[in-house]
């Protein structure tokens, strides 16, 4: 048996059920919903053959940030010169730090029961599964939103939808891009001011149909 979520995915009724029993009620006000932003940077673009090297995730109430954390990741692999160009993560800089399954730990106990956002989610919930499955370890059952979705929606005047060019576009002066923390950063500080410009978009109903539907790990 499957669930069809709303924006098209299939997800086993077990896995459907599990994010039932933790995710609030779609009427819940925005305001009172705990969010956590957060990025993965990488190896590469393949779940099955590259590694997560940082995730970074900012944690929203109540139309502000109240946390921030980030974890560099031992990814066990060399990561390609091209790719270090991009995030500026060298090989140097995870050599000494924990492997996946020694900090997703902290990353569950960060993350909780919380609503999830991620920019063009569907590659950092399918890098983290991947983490995750190669690790024998708990999937997440959290709701996932793609702000990538979410902000096309919100934004159609923009040249795109790039979190640079959205940062640009909204005057935010975005620096430092292509970091797990700064990413998640930008994506909420766009999130809150698309919260201002659609103040209709008030509860979880209507923002995961902004988002066009949900996502499960």
């Amino acid at each position: 048996m499957v669930v069809l979520s709303g924006a098209g995915w299939v997800m086993p009724a077990a896995a459907a059920q599990q994010v039932m029993d933790v995710m609030p009620k779609m009427s819940t006000p925005i305001r009172d919903l705990t969010i956590v932003v957060f990025d993965t940077e990488t190896t590469g673009f393949s779940a099955a053959r590259d590694r997560i090297v940082e995730i970074g995730a900012v944690k929203i109430r109540n139309g502000e940030i109240v946390e921030e954390r980030n974890w560099l990741i031992n990814p066990q692999q060399s990561i390609p010169a091209r790719v270090t160009k991009v995030h500026g993560i060298s090989n140097d800089m995870v050599k000494d730090k924990p492997v996946f399954a020694d900090m997703y730990a902290e990353f569950q106990a960060f993350v909780g029961d919380a609503i999830l956002v991620a920019h063009n989610a569907r590659f950092d919930v399918d890098m983290v599964r991947a983490e995750v499955e190669r690790a024998n370890l708990e999937t997440p059952s959290n709701l996932v939103l793609d702000s990538l979705r979410l902000f096309r929606k919100w934004y159609p005047q923009a040249e795109s939808h790039k979190l640079g060019f959205l940062a640009d576009h909204l005057g935010l002066g975005a620096e430092g891009l292509h970091r797990g923390d700064v990413d998640s950063r930008f994506t909420a500080l766009i999130f809150f001011e698309g919260l201002k410009q659609h103040p209709a978009c008030n509860n979880l109903k209507k923002l995961c149909a902004a988002a066009g539907g949900v996502m499960v790990f």
